[in-house]
């Protein structure tokens, strides 16, 4: 057999699991973004690093009680109350916009907004302060940028582990 054969198949055969793996990646963010999606279950794939954290499965919260309805119609009551929400909000929209009011009721309804998804509760125990100074032995989330990270990237290249 050909040995330059062999390696572009393997090549080929990498970028196409790197893209597999990519785009379940991409469908797994989408999914937790959207506020609709959160009673699912989320696959983790490679790309996806795995928490050492351990959740207190108490303070996890949802949006309807496994006694009363199942996931099913959890989630599509959910979408269909979203759904209203939005035809109100445009409804409301269309008759400000006829009163010449319309781009202070999107500016308003833009804060109400920012307002509405801003956390007001406290942590949850053992869930980790953006600010490391507050963390147990300062630190940092996942994903932070620290200046040791950033001097070894430019010196050594991302990726490196000097």
């Amino acid at each position: 057999m050909d040995g330059v054969g062999i390696k572009a198949k393997l090549d080929a055969y990498r970028r196409k699991k790197r893209k597999e793996e990519m785009t379940e990646f991409i469908k797994n963010a989408i999914q937790t973004v959207l506020p609709w999606n959160g009673n699912k279950t989320i696959k983790h794939t490679p790309l996806v690093a795995q928490s050492n954290d351990i959740e207190d499965v108490q303070d996890t919260e949802s949006t309807c009680s496994d006694d009363s309805l199942d996931q099913s119609q959890c989630t599509m009551l959910t979408k269909v109350t979203y759904l209203l929400y939005f035809l109100l909000w445009a409804a409301l929209y269309i008759i400000a916009i006829e009163y010449e009011f319309g781009a202070v009721y999107f500016v308003v309804s833009i804060l109400v907004f920012i307002c509405l998804n801003t956390r007001s509760k406290p942590k949850k125990p053992g869930e980790l302060s953006a600010y490391s100074v507050f963390n147990p032995d300062c630190k940092a989330i996942e994903g932070t940028l620290d200046a040791s990270q950033f001097e070894r990237e430019i010196r050594y290249g991302i990726g490196s582990v000097h």
